[in-house]
């Protein structure tokens, strides 16, 4: 475990397979490290453990709850501003769908209820820092998340994640960028509406910077498009939308 500390490797599982072998996975920053190490005492545990070890993850022996892309699926502009995403998500009323796409079902749920917000900043680290263009932003670069309908679940959902995500990043926490004065209903596929109006903006945190607006799904995109137009009206320098799920509109 130290080791793993030492490289910054976020444990995904692990399980003890016996008294001296614990299996588990991991995400780590660079790609390019490949290798095994070992402390055993002789030569036939080795052989025992490699075998073990080759089976348990060629054979996709590890049953996997959440799925662990650390890459942008896809990007496209909204209103004019970039925007990118890390899955494809298919809504609950799409019922025929892939072992893969309820991985992401899942996470979104977990992220949702405000869980797994350590994993799910992690992801985000990995996916950002391989933006060509984010060591440009970086030193000006202020994280926000698109606020939740509720005071209760913004805080479930962002406080800690932006907290995690933007420490990772090295950039400013925005989290109190914006502040719900009052609960309002969920507007998940309203048209027309001011889905700002129960907002107060702290301007102090985003005038002159680049903001990394981030929300767990993107749809039709009204909510960023509002928020993103509040933004550069209140003074950002920027503002570039990340999601982690873009919806897939599918007729099953």
């Amino acid at each position: 475990m130290s080791i793993c500390q030492s490289f910054d490797w976020y444990i995904v599982s692990k399980d003890a397979f016996n008294d001296r072998l614990i299996i588990g996975i991991g995400l780590s920053d660079k790609e390019s490290i490949n290798g095994e190490l070992y402390r055993v005492q002789d030569e036939t545990t080795l052989t025992l453990w490699r075998d073990i070890l080759r089976f348990t993850f060629e054979s996709d022996f590890v049953r996997q709850f959440f799925p662990y892309n650390t890459h942008f699926k896809g990007k496209m502009r909204i209103d004019g501003a970039l925007c990118f995403y890390i899955h494809d998500y298919y809504p609950t009323r799409c019922k025929d769908i892939s072992v893969s796409d309820r991985k992401t079902s899942n996470l979104v749920f977990r992220f949702k209820e405000g869980r797994q917000a350590a994993l799910v900043a992690k992801i985000f680290s990995l996916c950002i820092a391989r933006m060509p263009f984010f060591k440009e932003k970086a030193a000006n670069a202020v994280l926000i998340p698109i606020p939740a309908a509720t005071r209760e679940r913004n805080i479930a959902r962002f406080a800690r994640f932006c907290s995690l995500l933007s420490r990772r990043l090295k950039i400013v926490d925005g989290f109190r960028a914006t502040w719900i004065k009052e609960d309002r209903e969920q507007m998940k596929g309203t048209h027309g509406q001011d889905k700002l109006s129960n907002l107060i903006f702290h301007p102090d945190y985003f005038k002159g910077r680049d903001v990394f607006l981030i929300d767990d799904i993107i749809s039709s995109g009204e909510n960023f498009t509002q928020m993103k137009r509040k933004l550069m009206q209140l003074g950002a320098k920027s503002v570039t939308g990340l999601f982690l799920g873009k919806t897939i509109k599918s007729e099953n």
